[in-house]
């Protein structure tokens, strides 16, 4: 069995796996997007067992070439936290808006001229990606990579690329047996 299979399996067992039968309200992603189908890879991330494996599903040479690894508060803090533990790299954490107050920075920590690798928990538009790399890039840090553990191949796969992202998933939807809802 691949490492990725047993991850797949590990998802459905647990029930980061989310699926609503037709007629029940489906679920409102953060594309504003609705959908029977949900992956809770938050809710995965908290569980150590299945975070390690996680870890053991990403290609350690591809980060290591990074100076930085960065994430989007809430879903890519545990994700990113566990690969800096597992590399050394450094991380940095982009917030969903400017604060007023302290560094009255989006960006926690330093990222200028460094080369980053913004990790996520899920691709559905591809549009908070796109979002983060140009808080990166805004300031100062070189951002043209992104994994992502699940990419619900909704519009991220040409969305990044369109925006000089390269888009590394982990698993894809149609992995799970899921090709259309």
């Amino acid at each position: 069995m691949k490492s990725s299979d047993t991850l797949k399996q590990m998802m459905i067992n647990h029930g980061i796996v989310k699926i609503k039968n037709p007629g029940e309200e489906p679920f409102i992603l953060k594309s504003r997007k609705t959908s029977r189908l949900f992956f809770d890879v938050k809710e995965a991330s908290l569980n150590p067992v299945i975070l390690e494996e996680i870890m053991r599903n990403i290609d350690l040479e591809f980060v290591s070439k990074f100076e930085k690894i960065a994430s989007v508060a809430v879903g890519g803090i545990p994700l990113a936290t566990a690969l800096s533990l597992k590399t050394g790299i450094p991380q940095i954490i982009i917030r969903s808006e400017k604060h007023d107050r302290g560094m009255k920075s989006k960006i926690i920590g330093d990222c200028k001229n460094m080369e980053c690798l913004l990790i996520e928990d899920v691709a559905t538009s591809g549009g908070s990606l796109v979002n983060a790399v140009k808080d990166i890039r805004k300031a100062g840090g070189n951002c043209d990579n992104s994994i992502v553990i699940v990419d619900r191949q909704e519009g991220s796969h040409h969305l990044c690329p369109d925006n000089g992202i390269f888009l590394k998933p982990v698993l894809y939807k149609e992995d799970f047996g899921i090709t259309n809802e």
